[in-house]
This record gives C-alpha cells, sequence and structure tokens, in this order.
C-alpha cells in the first residue's frame, strides 16, 4: 500500500468514508430497491457515522422520486406494457384492478414494505388510472412513514448489536459495512439472475 501511495484502509478511514459518500449511496440505494441499505444506515445512524433525521430524509426523497417515475411510466405506456405480458399474468393485472379502485390509498401507502411489490405496484397504479393528484399527495406521504419505520429498525438493531458486542465499536462499524457491501452485492447478482431469466 506504502508504494501505491495509498492510504491504508483504517476504521478512521471507513468511518470519513461513510460520512462522505454515506447518504450519496444510500439515495441511489432507495432510488434502486431501498429495504437494506436504509437498515444499514439506520444502524450506522446509530453508530454515531450519520445521522439518522438526515438518512431518513434522504430515504424519503429517493423513494418519492422512484415511485413517482414508476407511477409516470404506468400512466404513460401503461396500454404498451399490459400488451408485452404473458395472458397468465394479465389476468393478474385485471385482478390489480380491482383493489386498487377499492383500496387505492391503502395500496399506496402498504406496498412498500411488501417484499417484491415495490417495483410493479407503482406501475399498476398508473396503468389503472389512479388519480394522479391524490397520487401526488399520497406517495410522499407513503414514503415519509416507509423511510421513518426502516431506518427506525435499523436504528434499533444497531442498538441491539452494540449491546450484543458490549459496546466494541470498532467491530460494530466494520460488521455493519461487510453487511452494506455484501447487500449491494447481493442485489446485484438478484438484478444480474433476473435479467438472465427474463432474456
Amino acid at each position: 500500500m506504502h508504494w501505491l501511495h495509498l492510504q491504508p484502509i483504517t476504521l478512521s478511514v471507513i468511518k470519513e468514508f461513510l460520512r462522505q459518500y454515506g447518504y450519496w449511496i444510500l439515495f441511489i440505494g432507495t432510488l434502486l430497491e431501498g429495504e437494506a441499505v436504509v437498515i444499514i444506515a439506520g444502524a450506522l445512524a446509530h453508530a454515531g457515522v450519520l445521522d439518522l433525521p438526515v438518512v431518513i430524509a434522504v430515504s424519503w426523497l429517493g423513494s418519492t422520486i422512484n415511485d413517482q417515475v414508476l407511477y409516470q411510466v404506468g400512466s404513460r405506456y401503461g396500454e404498451r406494457i399490459l400488451d408485452w405480458l404473458p395472458n397468465f399474468l394479465k389476468r393478474h393485472v385485471t385482478r390489480a384492478e380491482g383493489l386498487i379502485r377499492r383500496f387505492g390509498d391503502w395500496v399506496t401507502l402498504l406496498f412498500r414494505f411488501i417484499y417484491g411489490t415495490r417495483t410493479i405496484t407503482p406501475i399498476l397504479l398508473g396503468v389503472h388510472h389512479y388519480p394522479p393528484r391524490r397520487y401526488l399527495v399520497m406517495n410522499p406521504l407513503a414514503a415519509a412513514v416507509w423511510a421513518g419505520v426502516i431506518a427506525g429498525i435499523g436504528y434499533v438493531l444497531g442498538a441491539s448489536l452494540q449491546s450484543l458486542l458490549n459496546g466494541v465499536r470498532q467491530v460494530q462499524i466494520i460488521l455493519l459495512l461487510l453487511l452494506f457491501v455484501g447487500a449491494l452485492l447481493y442485489w446485484f447478482w438478484h438484478r444480474w439472475n433476473k435479467s438472465k431469466t427474463g432474456s
């Protein structure tokens, strides 16, 4: 490392990196998927590396933008999207239309908490013409609830981890960093497998 003129990777270097870029990583993570990176960010907030209110605000912003864009995609290209779907999926989409018409507000509020529905639900809300102005209000509200709850879970998990480690702060931060890297690798592997299966 010395002959390459690189700074040794120490705990302080890792913490400084996360302080500088952690919010950007969190923002990108919430645009792409969400839960894992927000939980880790919440745990890092408990460790004193990130700030919990900022973690919640960044998570809220990323989630709101992501789902608003997906809603617009569904609203604008809904018919084309439905035409591309195989018949067995079209039947599920038709059933979803009834649920959206009856429970649209609840669907908007709760879908983020159901694993595997985060990407498709805003698109379906757009496809089935959930009122755009109402979604413009409900989406940020739902994102705020989601960001607060998920970041709070991460914060509580960080507290539990700290007590389990008897206050060994360095080990806590290293484990959280490893968990963060593992979550990113899993996400990329999951996306790669999905694109491979889809092709």
